[in-house]
């Protein structure tokens, strides 16, 4: 039967694996570089310009303690520790995600009980990432990043919980260029866009591929998510107010933080009720079929 003491037991096994691995940066060198390949120490050598001796040292420790196999003087890792290694870089780019953006993350509303993903901050490499505040030079800032992206050429996917006042235009733009837009939004919102797509007039063809809205009537929209094809941006709701911040976004271009975005917009996407066919309405009202 598991018992309490179990439980002790195995987190501070964890513990005491996590400081063995942590606590030399040549360890975690040599068991990055043979990630991918096996080396011998000459090699081991070459890629990370270690001394031999503190290489052989450290290779016998690892050995010791069944991180790595030796065959033929090259070493590999485990199928073990490769698992465990990921999840150690894993935790650690999330800790450097955390620390540099707690502010913004903190003071600020992110669950919802609807949607899983929402509950697991992605895998994210900070140097790819940047938090955009607007400022007394460009009060606008975060919100232009916000329609900047989703203006992109492409497949763009977005959650938006705040009306843009210029409507017109960015549905203009949208006809007018090669791109696959589908957006979640309010119900009012989509009553909002509909009216300024009844009244778009134009007699030339529509360059648009796609530009779909799905209206939400009861499920709470708590995040400003676009997702092109090469970034995120990111912009929260307020805990004191449950008011979203125009004031701050974040955006990345990193590959795992669009994946996440990707996920929770699935999510969204599959609570009813389905997509109103924007473009569609426009080509019908204009006669352009």
């Amino acid at each position: 039967m598991y018992t309490l003491d179990d439980e002790y037991n195995y987190i501070d096994n964890i513990k005491k694996e996590l400081k063995f691995l942590t606590n030399s940066k040549v360890r975690l060198k040599l068991l990055i570089c043979l990630y991918d390949s096996e080396l011998t120490v000459k090699e081991l050598h070459e890629k990370t310009n270690l001394n031999y001796s503190s290489i052989t040292n450290n290779l016998n420790k690892l050995e010791e303690f069944e991180y790595i196999n030796k065959n033929n003087e090259k070493y590999t890792l485990t199928t073990s520790t490769k698992m465990k290694l990921v999840n150690l870089l894993y935790f650690n780019n999330n800790l450097d995600f955390i620390y540099e953006y707690v502010d913004f993350i903190n003071n600020h509303q992110v669950e919802n009980d609807n949607i899983d993903s929402l509950a697991t901050l992605p895998y994210v490499n900070i140097d790819n990432s940047q938090l955009i505040q607007a400022d007394n030079i460009n009060p606008f800032l975060a919100t232009e990043t916000i329609e900047q992206t989703m203006m992109r050429e492409g497949l763009v996917k977005a959650i938006c919980i705040y009306l843009h006042p210029n409507c017109s235009d960015m549905i203009a733009f949208m006809m007018n260029q090669k791109s696959e837009f589908e957006v979640i939004v309010p119900l009012d919102f989509a009553q909002y866009i509909i009216q300024h797509a009844n009244n778009y007039k134009t007699d030339k063809p529509l360059e648009n591929i796609c530009f779909n809205i799905k209206p939400l009537r009861k499920i709470p929209l708590n995040i400003v998510l676009v997702v092109s094809e090469n970034e995120i941006v990111v912009g929260l709701v307020k805990k004191d107010s449950g008011l979203f911040n125009k004031n701050c976004v974040l955006r990345s271009e990193d590959e795992n933080a669009r994946r996440w975005g990707l996920r929770v917009f699935r999510e969204y996407e599959s609570l009813k009720p389905g997509y109103i066919d924007i473009r569609e309405l426009i080509s019908k009202n204009n006669n352009l079929e």
